[in-house]
């Protein structure tokens, strides 16, 4: 058993930081609420779910009954949409509710005071009562959690007591007829109170008791089929420590809402983060208000940023509230909510959009359900192009973006204009000065709450220049290591031309960048800008022991990599030459990796050389990928001088092309006249090379040739 501890000086220390932290945190920006009264009395929430539209569902209770209920995404009252169970006896409480990929909503607690549990399938929109499950193990039952896996069977989970409390978890088919079940008993009392999935394995969340004294966080994995997964996972705070809720995050992590009781007997959020297999303990926070903070439930949106929901009471006052962490901990926003007298937050979800939505009860002149809806954290995850010199409607895509989201640039000779605001989106005017450089911009979006996004990867700027049909034009645009160049010959097109050139990202791998990438795409040209030369330039401080003279321009195949060209270094001026490859290409200064040991100079990290060219090798075409300088074949290029080498060709089904035994020539390459072991032409296709020196490992690339 793997037991976590975290001392009470030092969660004390971490709940003093986090309540300073989270007091100056950004309100979260409220966008929807609603009251539901049912008239017949006390109605409290105490679960919610939302389907992949947006539309919430919260269960809980009217008096002695479970009360179900459908929201639209903006929190309207679907008509008709609500059910009522009741079977006549008391202590009736729903413990979850969850939506399948049907839209069936499923309803799980306790009735009749704990005698079982009870779990009821209902169609869309509560239309019909389709089928019910009960579960009586011994003197108490208790169902806390329920969830739907992708074939829309049904888990869930609570805890059972036949002498003592155990773990209870139950898979039902979409029939509601029981799969398998599995209890977990610690030796002590064990309570669930909520599950979730992390791909194909359950987390079940919970209590348990040791030595009939204070509560440990207890977390079970098992998989799909209730087959347990060891080891259990505790973790003792050195007070009482009980799970409320578990949520896992896009990398698998788990995350688990925990109520933490010091010595001094008044409760405190905590959360914790694990790992995908529980092993490991990431990081913790605790938040304290002063006064008893009780957690309910935790919710993790699409980007890691984890809520924790649950209410406070300062001094007598009840309040909802909600705390936003990013995937480190770090407090991003609070929400809390006063209604005048006691709010009871119980339950917390997020939405398809990020948005947050928390669940309760709010007391007026009696008991009723609250539901309130929260503004995601921005994000932006699209920016549409900025031009250089020109002014441009700009579009950004995102999360959490509002009408009043405002938008600013790092480089101040970026101007805006108004922005607009439809369905997420915001557009506005963006002038970047002619003095702008080509390549990416930071940007940030702020909401009025102070909620922040700042990206340096998604704003790029470009530069377009329209050549007149016929006519020669040199295009020049300035980069972080100076100015680029297109340089464009007489006669080159016939149609009036658009040139658009783009910052590229670096390439990485066998083949690095060595400079700024460049995108260069023609309008309304589709098919080639092979007359065009491209000239970028490299920095030095991206060489390391790499020579200058063996760079090389590159452009980028879908299918063999980044491929190098033909090319001139010119070392005084920083940059290398090559003639362009066709339309809509990307390019940048390329070098090889040393993986160490090899062949000797420049070569790739699993082998490939400075330069393979030309590739693809185009016999009789008479352009820039027909026979070399050194004549008809491929060169294998950036060996060291006079170097002894082992090569092996390949084609694309393993059988043998071509095997060689030979030496480099004075300037480290080899020609390879495309003949195969039995003499014949190599036939057009994608080919690989494996080539060896001295005692290094051997290296592997690819190129292609085309008859």
């Amino acid at each position: 058993m793997r037991r976590a501890t975290l001392k009470p000086l030092l969660a004390g220390l971490i709940a003093a930081c986090c309540a300073a932290a989270a007091h100056a945190a950004p309100e979260m920006i409220v966008l929807a609420s609603a009251t539901y009264d049912s008239g017949a009395g006390d109605d409290k929430a105490t679960a919610v779910a939302v389907d992949a539209a947006g539309n919430i569902f919260v269960t809980g209770n009217s008096g002695t009954d479970f009360l179900s209920v459908k929201y639209s995404k903006t929190l309207a009252l679907t008509v008709g949409a609500a059910s009522l169970y009741a079977n006549g006896g008391s202590g009736n409480i729903p413990g979850g509710i969850a939506v399948d990929g049907l839209g069936n909503i499923i309803v799980a607690g306790m009735e009749n005071g704990g005698a079982n549990y009870v779990t009821l399938k209902y169609s869309a929109n509560f239309g019909a009562l389709l089928s019910s499950a009960t579960y009586s193990g011994g003197i108490f039952d208790r169902a806390n959690a329920v969830r739907t896996d992708d074939q829309n069977n049904i888990y869930v989970t609570g805890y059972s007591n036949n002498g003592t409390d155990d773990f209870h978890t139950i898979k039902y088919s979409p029939a509601l007829n029981q799969v398998s079940s599995a209890a977990y008993d610690s030796g002590y009392m064990d309570q669930a109170n909520a599950l979730t999935f992390n791909g194909d394995y359950l987390i079940v969340a919970g209590l348990t008791k040791t030595g009939g004294t204070n509560d440990d966080v207890r977390l079970v994995r098992y998989d799909k089929n209730l087959s347990y997964l060891p080891p259990a996972v505790s973790f003792d705070s050195g007070g009482g420590d009980t799970a409320v809720g578990v949520a896992v995050d896009g990398d698998g992590n788990v995350i688990v809402a925990a109520r933490m009781v010091p010595l001094s007997g008044i409760p405190d959020f905590l959360t914790l983060k694990y790992d995908s297999t529980l092993t490991t303990l990431i990081s913790s926070a605790a938040y304290d208000s002063g006064g008893a903070d009780n957690p309910k439930g935790v919710a993790v949106d699409a980007y890691g940023n984890i809520t924790v929901s649950g209410f406070t009471n300062i001094a007598g006052a009840v309040d909802f509230f909600s705390i936003k962490y990013d995937p480190a901990l770090n407090v991003l926003s609070t929400a809390a909510y006063d209604g005048g007298l006691a709010d009871l937050l119980s339950a917390v979800a997020v939405d398809a959009e990020d948005n947050v939505i928390a669940a309760g009860e709010s007391y007026t002149a009696s008991n009723n359900y609250f539901v309130v809806k929260y503004n995601a954290s921005p994000r932006v995850n699209e920016v549409s192009p900025l031009y250089i010199g020109e002014t441009a409607n700009v579009t950004f895509i995102g999360r959490g973006l509002l009408a009043d989201t405002a938008v600013t640039f790092s480089d101040p000779l970026i101007s805006t204009g108004a922005a607009s605001y439809n369905s997420g989106q915001l557009t506005l005017p963006v002038t970047p000065a002619p003095a702008v450089i080509l390549g990416f911009t930071t940007i940030t979006v702020t909401n009025a709450n102070g909620e922040y996004y700042t990206s340096a990867a998604l704003a790029r700027t470009r530069l377009r220049q329209t050549v007149p049909a016929g006519q020669a034009a040199t295009i020049n645009a300035m980069t972080g290591l100076g100015q680029v160049t297109v340089s464009v010959p007489a006669g080159s097109f016939s149609l009036q031309e658009t040139i658009t050139l783009s910052p590229e990202a670096a390439a990485s791998g066998d083949i690095q960048q060595a400079g700024e990438g460049l995108f260069v795409a023609g309008n309304p040209s589709t098919t080639s800008l092979q007359n065009l030369t491209v000239t970028l330039r490299y920095s030095p401080a991206d060489l390391g022991d790499y020579p200058e003279t063996a760079l090389s321009l590159g452009y980028y195949d879908t299918v063999a990599g980044w491929v190098t060209l033909p090319s001139t270094v010119n070392t005084a001026a920083k940059t290398v030459t090559a003639a362009a490859k066709a339309a809509n290409n990307k390019y940048a200064v390329l070098k090889a990796v040393s993986s160490g040991g090899g062949i000797g100079g420049p070569g790739g990290g699993s082998g490939i050389p400075a330069k393979v060219y030309p590739n693809p090798y185009r016999p009789g075409t008479g352009g820039n990928f027909d026979a070399s300088t050194l004549g008809a074949g491929i060169v294998f290029a950036g060996l060291a001088a006079g170097a002894s080498f082992n090569l092996t060709i390949v084609d694309l089904a393993g059988q043998l092309i071509y095997q060689k035994s030979g030496t480099a020539d004075s300037e480290g390459r080899y020609l390879w006249d495309t003949k195969s072991v039995s003499g014949a032409e190599t036939a057009t296709g994608v080919y690989i090379y494996y080539i060896k020196g001295g005692s290094g490992e051997p290296r592997k690339g690819k190129f292609a040739i085309i008859r």
